[in-house]
């Protein structure tokens, strides 16, 4: 018997294949306010609960299964476990059932890209491939449609990778770490240990350049990625290259694409692109593959996602910066590309900064921004470790937007990149990238009026 902790979307895809299952289970949501009424009615055969977790359920269930936003560390789950319930989550049930070879993707930054990435890369070459996990649909919804597929790429977080045990996978990726989620974690350390899960059952390990081995990798091939000069080393190595005068995409020696045929070319699109040519390598896909899905592809929905280019101002939404390292990617890619034209980059930040340490923007900042705007819940917290004559502090993004109107110069480019949270005022990063956009569209309306 099961209990199904949380409700959101992942609890729901768990209630859907029990039911599918013929397999009985309680479920339950910590959220006192929750209306179940519309599951209760879906689902008739299971018993709800919330709030408080019923004490007559305790004796009937042994395993757990627990929403990726709900913390081991809560003192009922805590409580739950010294009774020897089993803590497992839907990744978990995935991994128990999958029958085709599965490819994890983890990492602070780029993994949404770099799973859709190799998803487009198997699909181009003609396999019958389902993309999602932490992207997209949920692993069990997936597993249970009526396709027959011939691999799974999931995007894997930490919170995922905690309750997952014994996943499969042909290769895997930590593609990089920077702090995030440190209200949840005792240290960067824990942060570390719960990503770095998915080498323990892998085929081919795909590390980052820098990223130690030592403790991590145990039983399997590794081969790396980077783009720094001279990185490759050997044939294992992905990385730069130039060929007749062309910088390329390489393994070892053989150039497999130009950079300038890629539709985005960016310090970080570079490293995600060896990443994902990396994880293919187990199927040997022809490098055309490669070259028509770099040459198509041009990015996430919020994530480095241009806006518009007004009187040669570029605005980008990167919504999908909700950490620091995030943030700090987009400043270094974005900058380096406004200076090619004497331009500068205009940041706006803030939000809930999950006690992350802010200092490592600082030298970025120093370098490429013209102001820093910060915005939201911890914007002071922000400001304490930027230079004080770069920043201005406002209420909402949309204040920030206006400000950002007014003091944007040509060939500078206005970056949303919170590098926090956003749910002190929006939903979530799609809410805040939506709404960043309707408010440059309201601007460009009464400057245009003007």
């Amino acid at each position: 018997m099961y209990l199904v902790a949380g409700l959101g979307i992942t609890g729901q895809s768990v209630l859907r294949y029990f039911q599918a299952q013929g397999e009985h289970c309680f479920a339950y949501d910590t959220r006192d306010e929750l209306d179940v009424s519309k599951l209760a009615k879906a689902f008739p055969e299971v018993e709800f609960a919330t709030g408080h977790l019923p004490t007559s359920w305790i004796q009937q269930f042994d395993t757990i299964v627990l929403s990726p936003g709900i913390a081991q560390s809560e003192p009922w789950v805590n409580n739950l476990r010294k009774l020897g319930k089993q803590v497992i989550g839907d990744v978990e049930l995935f991994a128990r059932s999958v029958g085709v070879p599965v490819i994890g993707i983890t990492g602070s930054n780029g993994k949404s890209s770099v799973t859709t990435l190799t998803g487009l890369a198997f699909q181009k070459a003609g396999y019958n491939v389902a993309v999602g996990g932490n992207l997209g649909e949920p692993v069990l919804d997936l597993l249970m449609d009526e396709n027959e597929y011939d691999l799974y790429v999931l995007e894997l977080s930490s919170f995922q990778l905690e309750t997952t045990y014994s996943l499969q996978t042909v290769s895997s990726t930590v593609l990089n770490i920077s702090e995030d989620h440190m209200d949840r974690y005792d240290g960067l350390e824990d942060y570390i240990q719960a990503k770095t899960k998915l080498f323990e059952t892998t085929d081919l390990a795909v590390l980052p350049e820098g990223f130690s081995e030592q403790g991590v990798i145990h039983h399997c091939p590794v081969v790396h990625f980077g783009i720094s000069p001279d990185f490759i080393k050997s044939d294992s190595d992905y990385g730069l290259q130039e060929e007749n005068g062309h910088l390329c995409l390489a393994n070892g020696s053989n150039c497999l694409v130009k950079v300038e045929d890629m539709a985005l070319q960016g310090r970080h699109h570079l490293l995600n692109a060896l990443a994902m040519i990396a994880l293919c390598q187990p199927y040997k896909l022809p490098v055309e593959v490669f070259r028509d899905v770099l040459k198509e592809f041009k990015g996430l929905p919020h994530r480095t996602q241009l806006v518009v280019n007004y009187r040669d101002v570029e605005w980008i939404n990167d919504s999908k910066g909700t950490n620091v390292g995030a943030t700090l990617t987009a400043i270094e890619s974005i900058g380096q590309q406004a200076y090619q034209h004497n331009g500068k980059v205009i940041l706006l930040a803030g939000g809930v900064g999950k006690e992350a340490d802010f200092s490592p923007l600082q030298p970025a900042v120093h370098q490429y921004c013209r102001e820093v705007i910060l915005f939201g819940r911890d914007r002071n917290l922000i400001a304490e470790v930027l230079p004080h004559e770069q920043v201005r502090l406002v209420e909402t993004l949309k204040e920030a937007v206006e400000i950002a109107g007014e003091v944007a110069q040509p060939y500078d480019c206005v970056l949303l990149s919170p590098a926090c949270a956003s749910f002190d005022q929006f939903s979530n990063y799609e809410e805040r990238g939506k709404v960043f956009e309707s408010y440059v569209g309201e601007l460009i309306a009464a400057q245009e009026q003007d």
